[in-house]
């Protein structure tokens, strides 16, 4: 059995693919995964929302719940901005976890996977019409 992989997804607020990372180990933190397939160096001046796996990037993440403790009225109306603009972007990690080739597990040659991505996403952004 193989492991999983991490793959970074990036969309607009509209839920529009704007583009798929190379594949890394599954294990890979989020963080770490940001940081690795080089987009946190290239994202440095863009706006970027992210899920709490995020923190400690410059992306904009929702507040931790303190230990003990909880958020103010601000930070939980912060929160629910973050959220909703968020379920756009969960929406097209979504369908790009639909492709059959990523949804079924790819039984290929683990070395072919990043090409296959990029056929696939290439094919995704002509359907869309990029």
């Amino acid at each position: 059995r193989r492991a999983g992989l991490n793959i970074q997804v990036a969309a607009d607020t509209n839920g529009g693919l704007l583009g798929i990372s190379i594949p890394l180990p599954g294990a890979m933190h989020d963080r770490k995964s940001f940081t690795e397939c080089g987009w946190e160096d290239l994202l440095a001046d863009v706006p970027v929302i992210a899920d709490p796996a995020y923190q400690g990037t410059h992306a904009i993440t929702p507040r931790k719940k303190p230990k003990g403790g909880e958020l103010s009225i601000g930070d939980k109306a912060n929160n629910r901005v973050i959220s909703s603009l968020r379920s756009a972007v969960e929406r097209c990690i979504a369908h790009v976890k639909n492709w059959k080739i990523l949804a079924t597990g790819f039984r290929g040659h683990l070395a072919e996977l990043p090409n296959v991505i990029r056929i696939v996403t290439a094919l995704e952004f002509y359907r869309l019409g990029w």
